[in-house]
C-alpha cells in the first residue's frame, strides 16, 4: 500500500502541473495575442490616416514583435525551446495587417 500512494500523488502532481501550465499559457497567450491583434487592427483602420507613414511602419513592426514575444513566452511556459518553428504563429497579426496595409 505504501507503494501506491506516492505513485498516485506523483501522477496527480504531474497532472496538476500540466493543467496549471495550460491555464497560464492560455491566459498569457490570449492577452498578448489580443494586444497584438488590436494594434494590428489600429494600424490598418486608423493609424494609416492619422499618423505619419514611418510611425505606421513602426507600429506594424511592434505588432510583429509583440506576437513573436507572446508565442515564445507560451513555448517557454510549456517547456519548449523559444526558437521552435511554432513561434512563427506570433507573426499572424502582422501578416494580416501587412496584407491590408500594403495592398
Amino acid at each position: 500500500m505504501a507503494d501506491e500512494a506516492p505513485t498516485s500523488s506523483e501522477t496527480e502532481r504531474r497532472s496538476l502541473d500540466l493543467v496549471q501550465r495550460m491555464v497560464v499559457s492560455f491566459l498569457l497567450g490570449g492577452v498578448i495575442a489580443m494586444v497584438a491583434s488590436v494594434l494590428a487592427l489600429f494600424v490598418v483602420t486608423r493609424a494609416q490616416y492619422e499618423l505619419p507613414y514611418d510611425s505606421v511602419i513602426g507600429l506594424w513592426v511592434m505588432c510583429g514583435v509583440l506576437g513573436v514575444v507572446g508565442a515564445a513566452t507560451v513555448l517557454i511556459l510549456n517547456r519548449r525551446r523559444p526558437y521552435h518553428p511554432l513561434v512563427i504563429l506570433g507573426l499572424a497579426p502582422m501578416a494580416v495587417a501587412g496584407y491590408w496595409l500594403f495592398s
